[in-house]
């Protein structure tokens, strides 16, 4: 995440908004009106593989300000996950492939709340439902901290109190009484052929946090370039300026458009994205950049 000088500089663009149709606290009307009240001015709401919160987002947004529709799309890619921002998709059959995603994520929190109940917690999926929403994959820190809270006085939790990273480091690595294997999600280069498949346009979300500063990003990059990848969100809070202005480079190197988003997920959920459309570094013409990105879209989808 940055270092520190987030939210300092408004830009009036912001295309990676979360609500709580995954796991973002604002209902998408809420949400719109957190972007007209920041002086957004395009806005691209992005849940968590699934389109779902779109249609309502557009009708609250009213004409106050132009709605890119998206998602966030979770994939694999080397050793790790990594996160695509799809934009202007359409069709059924995209729709079904990412709820092919979202529909093994919720059997992986199925199986992990199986797994707690094994190891004596009195947690059960009704529960999970009520507390976190009834079809709905939620943010990480919900479940932990309910899984606490039904833990109540079992000793076993208690120097948990607090530390949820040491309880995911010591309960839920490999090995450990609640590890599950990760869940299926499509390679990186594969959903890209999704979205271009769909009229889309692919970004590469916050990848600073993908590329370490000792790997030659235009290598690292190549394969996914080549399968159709269109840009990198180069302005977000998970970067500092000087990551930033690194990635800028990279996107000029190869012909990527850089794009700005906050991943505001509401008050509550990540502290250092405060709300939308605030940045630590702000894109330096960002209506051309939307220009830019609506310019890659597939040439037979208009």
């Amino acid at each position: 995440m940055s270092d520190g000088t987030v939210g300092t500089r408004p830009t009036p663009v912001d295309l990676h908004l979360h609500t709580c149709a995954s796991d973002g606290d604002d209902s998408a009307a809420v949400l719109a009106e957190r972007c007209v009240e920041a002086g957004v001015t395009v806005a691209a709401v992005t849940d968590h593989d699934t389109l779902r919160s779109v249609p309502a987002f557009t009708a609250a947004a009213a004409g106050r300000f132009t709605v890119v529709p998206g998602c966030e799309v979770t994939t694999r890619w080397g050793e790790g996950e990594a996160h695509l921002l799809a934009y202007w998709v359409s069709g059924d059959g995209f729709a079904e492939r990412i709820g092919r995603i979202r529909d093994s994520e919720l059997a992986w929190w199925r199986r992990w709340v199986a797994a707690a109940q094994a190891y004596g917690v009195p947690l059960d999926w009704a529960r999970v439902e009520r507390e976190i929403g009834p079809d709905r994959i939620g943010y990480l820190g919900d479940y932990l901290a309910l899984l606490l809270r039904v833990a109540g006085d079992d000793e076993r939790f208690a120097r948990y109190a607090g530390d949820t990273r040491r309880l995911v480091a010591e309960l839920c690595a490999p090995g450990r009484p609640l590890h599950v294997p990760p869940p299926w999600t499509p390679t990186l280069p594969e959903a890209i052929g999704w979205v271009v498949a769909a009229g889309g346009v692919a970004v590469l979300a916050h990848p600073a946090r993908l590329l370490p500063a000792d790997v030659d990003p235009v290598t690292a990059l190549g394969e996914v370039r080549a399968a159709g990848l269109a840009g990198l969100e180069v302005w977000t809070t998970w970067h500092t300026p000087a990551e930033s202005r690194r990635l800028a480079e990279v996107c000029a190197r190869l012909d990527l458009v850089a794009t700005a988003g906050s991943d505001y997920h509401g008050p509550r959920v990540k502290s250092w994205a405060r709300g939308p459309g605030l940045l630590p570094q702000a894109p330096p013409e960002p209506m051309d950049m939307v220009a830019a990105l609506h310019a890659r879209r597939p040439a037979w989808a208009g």
